[in-house]
């Protein structure tokens, strides 16, 4: 009887250790900010823009990924989660996702101060590339650029 209990939780130990690779990802994580402050937001006034291009860096194949918007609140609030979205790159590729996208995805009234992130997923054996470009723009326009690589990393 306890050889067969042993064998068994072996058994669930193995089925539970497969199961965890199966659902291993890789994943991006990329900030977002967009629209116009107000003055009691945590930001300086002016409008707030982001890009985020996505780069299949394949030689010759092609790659489906997904993606979604997980909004940041004040407050130390956590904000609503948006559904995926599929999206694809063939080889060598490129797509961008701004703020429009963002607003159009999570049915946003455009022009509304957001922030948060831009989640991205795909099989862990691919990568992409994956930068933001963050631009800030007040009375005079654009007075602030920023570019930074966004790194990916493997999670379950």
């Amino acid at each position: 009887m306890r050889t067969r209990i042993v064998t068994i939780l072996a058994v669930l130990a193995a089925a539970t250790a497969t199961h965890a690779q199966t659902l291993q990802v890789r994943q991006y994580a990329a900030k977002f900010v967009c629209g116009k402050t107000a003055d009691q937001l945590n930001f300086a006034p002016g409008t707030y823009y982001t890009t985020i291009n996505v780069h299949n860096p394949a030689l010759t194949a092609s790659i489906d990924f997904r993606k979604k918007f997980a909004f940041a609140e004040i407050n130390e609030t956590a904000g609503k989660i948006s559904p995926w979205f599929g999206a694809g790159l063939k080889a060598d590729e490129a797509l961008q996702i701004d703020c429009r996208n963002i607003y159009a995805h999570t049915n946003t009234q455009p022009g509304s101060f957001i922030e948060g992130f831009v989640v991205i997923q795909l099989i862990p054996t691919r990568e992409l590339d994956v930068v933001g470009v963050y631009t800030a723009a007040g009375n005079a326009g654009v007075s602030a650029m920023h570019m930074e690589r966004v790194a990916g990393r493997l999670t379950q």
